[in-house]
C-alpha cells in the first residue's frame, strides 16, 4: 500500500468489485473517447472480467491498484504499472483512469505521484512511460505536472474506439523523479 493524506493506492481486491462497476457505469461517456472497444466476448462489467483483472494484477509484471480517497475510502479509479521489464531495461508503462465524478479535483495527480514512488522505490524501476492521445489535454497536463518529459510521437500506436490513434510518449526516470 502507498498512501498520502489524501489518496491511497492499494492492490485491487475482490471487495472493490461493486464500487469499481458503479464508478465505471457513472463514467461511460467520460471515459469512452480514450478507451479501446472491448474484444468480442469481453464484458467489462462482468464478474469474470473483474476476476481476470484481479488475477492479472497478481502477476510479477503488472501492478493493478485501486485509487481510493483516504477520508472515506471512496473508490475513485484505477492505476496500473504494466509490462514491468527487468534486466538492463527496468521499465514499465503507466495506465490510469478516474471516475467522472472525481475528475479535475487533483486526486489523480496525487495518485500518479504515489505511483512514481511505488515504481521507483518498491519496484526499483529506472524508467516509467505514459502514452497519451494528443487530444487528451487533461492527461497531458497531468503527466507534465508530475515530472514526465515528452519523448516523441508514436503513430497509430493503439486502437481506440476502432481507430488506430497516434499517442504522445512521455517518460520519467528515477534520476529525474523528485519525491514531494
Amino acid at each position: 500500500m502507498t498512501t498520502n493524506p489524501t489518496i491511497r493506492l492499494r492492490p485491487l481486491e475482490k471487495r472493490d468489485q461493486e464500487a469499481y462497476f458503479a464508478v465505471r457505469r457513472s463514467s461511460v461517456a467520460f471515459l469512452k473517447p480514450w478507451e479501446p472497444i472491448a474484444s468480442p466476448g469481453v464484458d467489462y462489467y462482468s464478474e469474470d472480467f473483474f476476476d481476470h483483472m484481479l488475477e492479472n494484477g497478481r502477476h510479477e509484471r503488472r501492478d493493478i491498484l485501486s485509487v481510493e480517497r483516504v477520508q472515506d475510502e471512496q473508490f475513485l479509479g484505477l492505476l496500473s504499472i504494466n509490462d514491468i521489464s527487468r534486466g538492463a531495461f527496468q521499465n514499465a508503462y503507466l495506465g490510469y483512469w478516474i471516475g467522472a465524478p472525481f475528475a479535475r479535483q487533483g486526486y489523480m495527480k496525487e495518485a500518479v505521484k504515489l505511483a512514481l514512488k511505488r515504481a521507483f522505490s518498491y519496484h526499483q524501476l529506472h524508467r516509467l512511460e505514459a502514452n497519451i492521445m494528443p487530444s487528451n489535454e487533461a492527461s497531458l497536463a497531468l503527466v507534465r505536472s508530475t515530472g514526465f518529459r515528452f519523448e516523441g510521437k508514436s503513430e497509430r500506436y493503439l486502437r481506440i474506439r476502432g481507430v488506430w490513434e497516434d499517442h504522445e510518449r512521455w517518460a520519467i526516470t528515477a534520476e529525474e523523479w523528485q519525491e514531494d
